[in-house]
Formats: structure tokens, C-alpha cells, sequence
């Protein structure tokens, strides 16, 4: 079962839902693992003309998604490295989030996948 353990929103409106994922897989030792998921508008009209296909199938957002992991967490340490995978995840990844043409790049590379 999949519970929202936080939602933070960068400083261009978009929202990142961190979902826990993590399970206990040894006496006190767990996984903690939580996927972080965004929705990124898309816009047909900024994109590349070599875009425009991809960016209309998207139905106006593209998901980007990315998970966190650290193995081997005591019982008393889970909320600690929950926060600090967090924290350090808006603070590294959240600037890319935040820039203008994020969403293009991404559809970019999922252009790239699909060749």
C-alpha cells in the first residue's frame, strides 16, 4: 500500500507527491524507499516543431517520476532518512524541476526512448 508522505510545491507551482514505498525486510532493518512524482505542464505552443506530436499526446502535463532508496534503516532512524531523502531531492532535483524549458527536455528524452 502506497501512503502520501509529503507534497512539496516549487517555486513555479509545481507539486512533487512523495509516495512511501518502503517495507521491513530483516528484524529492525527496513527499506525505505519513497517514488517522487511530478506533473509537468506541457505546452504545444513553446514547444519545437519536432515536439509538437508528442507534446499533444501528453494531454497538457508529463509525469516525471524518480525514486528514492537508502537500505539497511533502524526502526528509529526511518523518519530521519525520510526527511533527509526528501530534503535533498528538492534541493538537487527540484532546481531542474523548476526551469522553464524542464518539460521540454524531458519529452526530449522520452523521443529518444521511443526511436
Amino acid at each position: 500500500m502506497t501512503n502520501l508522505i509529503a507534497s512539496v510545491e516549487l517555486k513555479n507551482g509545481i507539486v512533487v507527491e512523495f509516495l512511501d514505498q518502503g517495507n521491513r525486510y530483516y528484524g529492525d532493518f527496513h527499506r525505505v524507499k519513497i517514488d517522487a512524482i511530478a506533473k509537468i505542464p506541457v505546452s504545444t505552443a513553446q514547444m519545437p516543431e519536432e515536439l509538437q506530436s508528442l507534446a499533444e499526446s501528453c494531454e497538457g502535463e508529463i509525469t516525471y517520476e524518480r525514486s528514492l532508496e537508502k537500505m539497511g534503516v533502524k526502526s528509529a532512524d526511518i523518519e530521519s532518512v525520510t526527511s533527509s531523502l526528501i530534503d535533498n531531492f528538492v534541493e538537487t532535483v527540484g532546481s531542474y524541476l523548476e526551469k522553464e524549458h524542464f518539460a521540454e527536455s524531458l519529452l526530449r528524452k522520452q523521443l529518444g526512448v521511443h526511436k
